[in-house]
């Protein structure tokens, strides 16, 4: 009974800091836009801690994850170095994690679980959505994408920071998802 209570505490605890992070990440869309070094590092910051709390949040089949869970950044130099700083030596499960830098998408493989794609990189995404099947949750950055192939997308909604999830593709990826993060997606399709 003890472990019960523990366990449902571990949960209740998990689900209020992604409540508190998601409902406090918020910046200005013009922030996307500007381009110097301080405004860049802070999006990336925002989108890292997003993105680590949707690896907490997410599921896997058995069968996909064996060994490490590894997490690909393609396009975006300060979004990599946000989640190696998050990610080294951390696990979810018993999974350690693994952040991965691609130059190119013919270096994203089938073992890559978590796929970071820039907003330069988005017209790429339906590719690798079609070359790695199910077996990589694609993270967009563009309006539209969760029709070509993105499971989660970042989009930017009354000057924040938002998320958005095709739930249909995350189902047919056997991805569960934790209830908190569908009711804080902004939309869900």
């Amino acid at each position: 009974m003890r472990n019960l209570f523990n366990n449902s505490l571990v949960k209740v605890l998990r689900i209020l800091n992604l409540f508190v992070l998601l409902t406090c990440v918020s910046f200005s869309a013009s922030a996307q836009t500007v381009q110097t070094a301080d405004a860049k590092k802070s999006v990336a910051r925002q989108k890292g801690l997003y993105i680590y709390q949707f690896l907490k949040n997410v599921e896997w089949p058995k069968e996909v994850l064996n060994g490490d869970l590894v997490v690909g950044v393609y396009g975006d130099e300060n979004v990599f170095q946000q989640l190696s700083k998050a990610c080294t030596g951390k696990y979810i499960g018993s999974h350690e994690l693994k952040v991965i830098r691609y130059i190119s998408n013919t270096e994203i493989k089938k073992n890559c679980h978590f796929l970071y794609v820039s907003e330069n990189k988005s017209t790429q995404v339906s590719a690798i959505a079609k070359k790695n099947g199910s077996s990589t949750l694609i993270i967009g950055n563009k309006i539209g994408l969760l029709s070509s192939g993105a499971i989660i997308n970042f989009i930017v909604k009354d000057n924040k920071l938002a998320f958005e999830i095709n739930k249909t593709s995350a189902t047919n990826a056997n991805l569960t998802f934790s209830q908190l993060l569908s009711k804080l997606a902004v939309n869900v399709i």
